[in-house]
């Protein structure tokens, strides 16, 4: 053979073998080991309730915390310790033993574990059970740590232990250990125990606390309530039952009132009995204890019933809400007899707002059909006499979002262009921006509001008043959500420490000395609740989670990022590094953005879990735009008539600046996501720049026409988003900054993600830029989340949802194909 044709065959034959996918084979070396349990082999193994059995052992374990060398268990009167050793070197005794061991990938993996030698083993990976085929388990899996626990009954006889992975390919590799520490998992942020809801006593003493939380192993959502005495810690009374949709204390701190879905019962504190008060009332709703303590005031829905299912006439604009024609009305129950009586009657929902001091007014809204003004809403604003049920009209108002009873007049909460008021501070240039929220005197006869926030920047949101008639709110203060004190005497407002970046709620004792208690997070840290001493500005830790269910886990690190845009304005942000973080290497960033005129807040986790996009080897950007509330009128007015313009030009800019700023960042590797009016921006950020190598819409609005007239929402929020302008009148908005009309220059691959029941933002507007871009032919996928609304709230349909995301990002900015391919298989390339 001619030496030229050999050399071309040894060529042929090292390509060909090069091509060839080359498994990646891992002998796990150690494992943690706890055993012979002191339990029965035939029952655990072929008996009844054998694999319930099994399952609940796994379970006992994983609650008790993640295994260490040397840790002690106790198992009918004998003591075990978990102990490490080299799975080969196995010799154990015959009997029921359970190993341990951390598996970590760093990307998408299959393969299968190889699991010879033992009798009977069975394995449970992430909370999920496995039983080995042949000696091995094919498993699939993302990137991140996996926990690998395995069941079995000792050596088979004349068997030695074999425990490897084999990946499908030379990519498919991971790795193993024993030490506790794990990186940040999608079922770790939704199955920790967090508290749901609290309830002070008036008195500050004691504090009510509802907690959910999920056992995967067991498929078991969890629920529990407890209350604890504040100053000392001390939980005086536990109880497990379905989560309690509302607690509340009654004015003397005796009686605790639970609300277990359409029932209200009373819990005596001091004996600790329950007494039923509201017997499966269908459609209960909101109430709280009347001042005295005698009587509980509550709201009671009757549901509409249409006459005719054949056919449905829509009434009002209102009336796309699915529940809008439901009544809405109040009654009072009486705690000595329990007997109801009704307070309010009509055909129109009646809300209650605030019970005066005495107890003996009501204050309350109701909304009236009239659209002649955006944001085409109304709301009578009127009072209800308690003892002659006699209604006092106060005024009718555009916008309302909360009223309370004041020394003379009343506390408004409303927008800055509340007709009647003067808290606007933008001028005749700017037109304010109506989810700025401000807070107003409102005079006794409702014809004058007088701001006392117009040169304070945050926007108020929750609102309590305190025994000596000051206020505590809750206001969007930036990237944070912070607790404020409004003095009203001398109408100045004074931030409260609290030790939280974003408060999730807060009450507050009755005494003259006020006790306050909040629960929130941080960017880096998960819920804690904190007791604050207003007078002495003392702060204690109630609860803290990060010990309790994060155990072992390591969080990604947050810096703050800001920079000035081209127009001299300031624009806040932060980002996460990696958890593992090496600032010589080049990383691929996420963006992450809203636009819709409220900051992403600095919140630990929620439907964007930016934790877990670190951990999984990416940097991620969060900016906050102009148009954002929280940083002052003439900042959020940007958002009004704007739809994108000031919001894109920011987050451009921003992602230039951020990767220029940061060498560790690969500039090429970019992608950016939001959600609703960010999914909106996703798509039109996609007409303005190819700056992007990979795109994420869920929810996104792709006509703003069709929003305005479809979305349950529309109308409503355009009449502040685009306060006088209409299709009509100002087409050049309509088209201009609709992404559909600029859908042909759009060159991103762009993952379009939408709930097919969304009823804010309709399906369809992911359907026509789907539609657009297939017939562009460009790249651009679709995922429909069947029975999903505005969020996907689906257990594990969050999961799918969540790795869609991911995936897609690996996909573009990893050059990581498999995993979007092994959850999308059509999309695959042909073999």
């Amino acid at each position: 053979m001619k030496k030229a044709t050999l050399s071309a065959l040894l060529l042929l034959l090292m390509w060909l073998m090069a091509a060839l996918p080359v498994s990646a084979s891992t002998q796990i070396e150690t494992v943690l080991s706890l055993g012979p349990l002191p339990l029965s082999l035939e029952p655990m193994d072929r008996g009844a309730k054998a694999e319930e059995m099994r399952r609940a052992l796994i379970m006992q374990l994983q609650r008790a915390g993640r295994p260490t060398r040397g840790q002690q268990h106790q198992m009918f009167g004998r003591d075990l310790a978990w102990n490490a050793m080299a799975p080969g070197e196995f010799d154990g005794s015959e009997g029921p033993w359970v190993w341990w061991v951390n598996l970590a990938t760093e990307r998408f993996v299959r393969g299968h574990l190889k699991l010879t030698g033992l009798r009977s083993p069975e394995i449970w990976l992430d909370g999920k059970a496995h039983t080995p085929e042949d000696g091995q388990v094919e498993l699939d899996l993302a990137q991140g740590t996996h926990t690998l626990w395995i069941y079995h009954h000792g050596l088979e006889k004349d068997g030695t232990p074999v425990f490897a992975w084999e990946g499908r390919s030379q990519a498919d590799a991971l790795s193993a250990y024993i030490e506790p520490t794990r990186r940040v998992s999608a079922r770790i942020l939704t199955n920790a125990e967090t508290a749901t809801d609290l309830a002070l006593s008036p008195d500050g003493r004691f504090l009510a606390i509802s907690f959910s939380s999920r056992e995967d192993s067991a498929d078991l959502d969890l629920s529990r309530l407890e209350i604890r005495e504040l100053e000392t810690g001390r939980i005086l009374q536990q109880w497990t039952s379905a989560l309690p949709r509302r607690l509340a204390w009654s004015p003397d701190s005796k009686t605790l009132a639970v609300q277990d879905g359409d029932n209200l019962w009373l819990h005596e504190r001091s004996s600790g009995q329950a007494r039923l008060l509201l017997a499966n009332h269908d459609n209960l709703g909101d109430w709280r204890w009347r001042p005295y303590g005698k009587s509980i005031l509550f709201a009671w829905t009757e549901p509409f019933e249409a006459e005719n299912e054949k056919r449905r006439r829509v009434r009002s604009l209102e009336d796309r809400w699915s529940t809008f024609r439901n009544n809405e009305q109040l009654f009072e129950v009486d705690i000595a007899s329990a007997i109801i009586r009704p307070l309010t009657v009509g055909e129109t929902s009646v809300n209650l707002l605030d019970v005066s001091l005495d107890g003996g007014q009501l204050l309350l809204s109701e909304r009236i059909i009239d659209y002649r003004e955006p944001p085409h809403s109304l709301w009578r604003l009127f009072t209800l006499d308690l003892t002659s049920l006699e209604t006092d009209e106060i005024g009718r108002f555009r916008q309302i979002n909360a009223a309370l009873f004041a020394d003379q007049g009343y506390w408004l909460l409303a927008g800055p262009g509340l007709s009647q008021g003067d808290g606007a501070t933008t001028g005749d240039d700017l037109t304010p921006n109506e989810y700025d929220t401000q807070l107003y005197a409102l005079s006794a006869d409702g014809e004058r509001a007088r701001s006392v926030s117009r040169e304070f920047d945050p926007a108020l949101e929750q609102v309590a008043r305190l025994a000596n008639g000051n206020l505590l709110f809750t206001a969007t203060s930036g990237e944070e959500v912070a607790l404020f004190r409004f003095d009203t005497e001398n109408e100045t407002f004074e931030r409260i420490e609290t030790g939280l970046e974003v408060i999730e709620e807060f009450v507050v004792s009755d005494k003259p000395d006020p006790v306050v208690v909040v629960r929130g997070t941080d960017a880096d840290a998960p819920q804690r609740i904190h007791h604050v001493d207003l007078v002495s500005n003392r702060r204690t830790v109630v609860l803290d989670t990060l010990e309790s269910q994060y155990e072992g886990v390591v969080l990604s690190e947050v810096q703050p990022w800001s920079f000035t845009n081209q127009n001299g304005d300031k624009i806040e942000g932060r980002y996460y590094l990696p958890p593992d973080f090496d600032p010589e290497t080049r990383y691929p960033l996420i963006v992450y953005y809203y636009g819709g005129t409220t900051p992403v807040n600095r919140q630990f986790t929620g439907r964007y879990p930016f934790q877990l996009w670190a951990a999984k080897g990416y940097v991620v950007y969060v900016l906050q735009p102009r148009g954002t509330i929280g940083y002052g009128q003439a900042f959020s007015a940007l958002h009004v008539n704007a739809w994108g313009r000031h919001t894109a030009e920011d987050i451009i800019e921003g992602t230039d600046k951020f990767v220029a700023a940061h060498p560790f960042v690969d500039g090429d590797r970019v992608g950016n996501i939001g959600a609703s009016y960010g999914g909106f921006m996703t798509m039109y950020l996609a007409t303005r720049t190819d700056r992007f190598a990979a795109s994420v819409s869920h929810a996104g609005i792709s006509t703003l026409t069709s929003y305005w007239g479809e979305g349950w929402w529309g109308y409503g929020y355009s009449g502040i988003a685009s306060k006088g302008s209409f299709p009509w009148n100002n087409p050049e908005l309509y088209v201009g900054q609709s992404p559909i009309y600029s859908a042909d220059r759009i060159t991103t691959p762009l993952l379009l993600v939408t709930g097919d029941s969304d009823t804010n933002v309709p399906p369809g507007e992911s359907d026509t830029m789907f539609t657009a871009l297939k017939l562009l032919d460009r790249e651009v996928e679709l995922v429909e989340f069947p029975g999903q609304d505005h969020w996907i709230l689906d257990r594990e349909q969050r999961y799918v949802w969540w790795d869609t995301i991911l995936a897609w990002f690996d996909r573009w900015l990893k050059d990581q194909p498999e995993w979007w391919h092994y959850l999308y298989p059509e999309t695959a390339p042909a073999e």
